[in-house]
């Protein structure tokens, strides 16, 4: 059975940064949740409050993952080091075991691999995960396997978070990114997206058996942890959504 983690951005927007993003923390663990994953954009302005999160987490203990819009490398090709340590003390002090961010601007003649690895070696005790974002350079299927050619050659510690929606945003084919690059993921996000009078759109995802979510997960390993982040508006959706992904039933035939 896989585990489920819920992004803090399935709920509305208004009333998490109303609320902060603690006060979800016990309903997710109520609900079923095997973690949860708080999302720095969703922090209001100035300092994050990262002592309640970590209160709230010591009392409903979820797997945590943080996911910030950092991109590693920036419009250079440079590393971004200083924002690069700043999430990673964020992190800690929230007891995150993941960090997930962008690709940014990889450049395999610019970019130094040899100096994220020597970054992350001395952070070892979290995650980095590199996900594709809906941007043209930061959602591209050649630049991600341009970056993991250069992973791989450096012996870099990073794995991926592959967002299953995020493609059709960027303007890439999934299907033609999952073969390339499922070796390397640790992480899957599930969207379903539609096109409705040419505006993509998040949408629940599909029950029923053709989904095509579910051919898409059936392509990758079965104990991957795997995040909600679709449009969630009361708990008891959520406990459903929970259910419906985590059923070994429900990939049956993969």
């Amino acid at each position: 059975m896989c585990k489920v983690i819920v992004p803090l951005n399935a709920f509305n927007r208004n009333e998490v940064l109303e609320k902060d993003q603690a006060s979800f923390i016990s309903k997710i663990k109520t609900a079923g949740a095997y973690g949860v994953e708080i999302r720095r954009e969703l922090f209001p302005e100035g300092s994050p409050n990262l002592s309640s999160i970590k209160e709230e987490l010591e009392k409903f203990p979820l797997f945590t993952v943080y996911s910030t819009p950092v991109e590693i490398w920036l419009e250079d090709g440079s590393i971004n080091l200083e924002n690069l340590q700043k999430i990673f003390h964020e992190a800690k002090e929230m007891g995150a075991s993941w960090i997930k961010v962008s690709l940014g601007h990889f450049n395999n003649n610019i970019s130094d691999g040899r100096l994220l690895k020597e970054f992350l070696e001395k952070e070892s005790a979290i995650q980095l995960l590199v996900e594709n974002d809906q941007t043209k350079y930061g959602g591209s299927i050649r630049s991600f396997q341009s970056f993991f050619e250069s992973v791989i050659k450096n012996d870099i510690p990073i794995k991926m978070t592959f967002d299953i929606g995020n493609w059709y945003y960027s303007g890439e084919s999934v299907h033609e990114a999952i073969a390339p690059l499922k070796s390397h993921v640790m992480y899957l996000h599930l969207k379903h997206v539609e096109n409705q009078d040419g505006h993509l759109i998040t949408l629940p995802l599909p029950a029923d058996e053709s989904a095509e979510w579910r051919k898409m997960v059936g392509q990758f390993p079965q104990g991957l942890n795997r995040a909600l982040e679709i449009p969630i508006h009361t708990m008891e959706e959520l406990s459903y959504y929970i259910n419906l992904v985590e059923s070994e039933r429900e990939f049956a035939g993969k």
